[in-house]
């Protein structure tokens, strides 16, 4: 079984134009059309990157909406591209009136519905007559029709059930966790013996760190229903999250019995194996998610920091960069190769990398870190310091960022600053307590950093 329809048509728009794109979707749903919109049809826990190509590669018909910020959108132009190569039907739905040449010359066509400047419900006529139905006519499809609260049904009403449920999807995906839990809870009250909103609500409760509860609400679901790979995986998740890796790696196992091509649930089984300290695993599930969908950054970012874990460097650096390939502004990315750059020796890759991130990123803390680190080796200790206490500022409770100003306080002849910083790293990280151990978070010049530890020390 599946936690959503099996969707004939899907919605491609920019975020400009989300309120037109809800309003249609909840349009079509009512008139039988199977529509599919990543807000309401991506669940709590899912990749989005994963879910869009596997809606795309569902559907008959992708609708395009058409105006300035979908013309300027690359995620726009990749979906429809994507699906123009999969002989899809594709129907631009002109939203806002454009010069002809803005508009991408593939979707020149006969297929063209205008809803700018004529009546919305004559235009939508129009399209529900190009689309399959494939459900019956029922209002109480709509995900969001108003936002007054469905009567309690006579009986289980599973459609209606849907459509609310769906409605907590967007409110998650934009944040609201308040207003995700009032629909799941609503959906769970219009059809008691439905999972899907139990799962669902399990991953707000997840999200708010209720890891417990979270739990209550997958076991109760599996007893309405134990054939859902989802269930199995959001589940894993939590036992994750609760430092119980054996229980997670036996749910994703379970999700992939049911589900042998669920690339999320090998990706979070890899985690588990990583959790577990099992990093050859680790790697060979993160290579089997990229089997199932090889257009997936995070899945090659992970697979490089098991690698790294590994001490495999260049294998490392090798992923990160076909991560890169297919997202050019991976912040992650871009940090964990300036680590493995690091740990090749290969600094002035290394630090060109944290420097990027930097700018991309002006919050990201552990590249502070990272340059501070590089900064000291090249006795640049005045940079060291700035870049460790910016890494201070940002992250308080980060032992690195006092373990590195204190080195670079020591090497300016400032040892009372020195030891207040370095007993404050040992406070948050004992692993600052003797050299040996220290020598985990230390990685460009390593001898010599060892060496101030031991000065530190004494």
């Amino acid at each position: 079984m599946e936690l959503r329809d099996s969707p004939t048509t899907f919605i491609s728009y920019a975020r400009a134009d989300e309120l037109f794109a809800r309003r249609l979707y909840n349009d079509l749903a009512a008139a039988g059309v199977e529509p599919w919109l990543d807000r309401y049809d991506i669940p709590p826990g899912a990749i989005w990157d994963a879910e869009i190509q596997r809606a795309l590669n569902a559907c008959c018909a992708v609708l395009i909406v058409v105006g300035a910020a979908s013309v300027a959108s690359q995620n726009v132009h990749a979906e429809w591209n994507y699906a123009d190569a999969l002989g899809k039907k594709l129907i631009p739905l002109i939203v806002e009136r454009l010069e002809p040449e803005r508009i991408p010359y593939r979707l020149h066509g006969p297929n063209w519905v205008v809803f700018a400047g004529v009546d919305y419900a004559t235009a939508l006529a129009a399209l529900i007559a190009a689309l399959p139905i494939t459900a019956p006519a029922n209002p109480a499809a709509a995900p969001d029709p108003n936002n007054s609260p469905l009567a309690a049904p006579v009986e289980s009403d599973p459609v209606a059930a849907a459509a609310v449920w769906k409605r907590g999807n967007a409110a998650f995906h934009d944040g609201d966790m308040s207003g995700a839990m009032r629909a799941y809870t609503e959906s769970i009250r219009i059809a008691p013996d439905r999972p899907e909103a139990l799962i669902h609500r399990g991953m707000v409760l997840y999200e708010q760190g209720r890891y417990d509860a979270a739990l209550a609400d997958f076991n109760l679901a599996q007893e309405l229903d134990g054939s859902i790979p989802l269930l199995y995986n959001n589940r894993g998740v939590a036992y994750l999250a609760l430092k119980q890796p054996a229980q997670a790696l036996a749910d994703f196992e379970e999700a992939l019995i049911l589900k042998p091509d669920y690339a999320n649930a090998c990706y979070n089984r890899a985690a588990a194996y990583m959790a577990l300290g099992r990093y050859r695993l680790a790697t060979d599930s993160y290579t089997r998610a990229i089997e199932i969908n090889d257009r997936v950054p995070l899945f090659y970012n992970s697979r490089g920091l098991s690698y790294a874990a590994l001490d495999e460097h260049d294998l490392a650096v090798e992923d990160y960069e076909r991560a890169l390939a297919l997202d050019g502004d991976y912040v992650q990315a871009i940090g964990n190769r300036a680590n493995a750059y690091a740990n090749l020796g290969r600094i002035d890759a290394a630090l060109a990398d944290y420097d990027r991130v930097i700018a991309l990123d002006p919050e990201h803390y552990l590249a502070y870190a990272g340059r501070s680190e590089i900064n000291w080796c090249r006795g640049d200790y005045s940079r060291a310091t700035l870049d460790a206490s910016t890494v201070i500022g940002l992250r308080p409770d980060f032992h690195g960022g006092y373990a590195l100003r204190a080195l670079a306080y020591w090497r300016r002849g400032k040892p009372g600053e020195a030891r207040q910083d370095y007993k404050r790293a040992v406070e948050l990280e004992p692993a600052w307590r003797a050299a040996d151990t220290a020598s985990v978070y230390l990685t460009i010049c390593r001898d010599d950093a060892l060496r101030a530890v031991g000065e530190l020390l004494e």
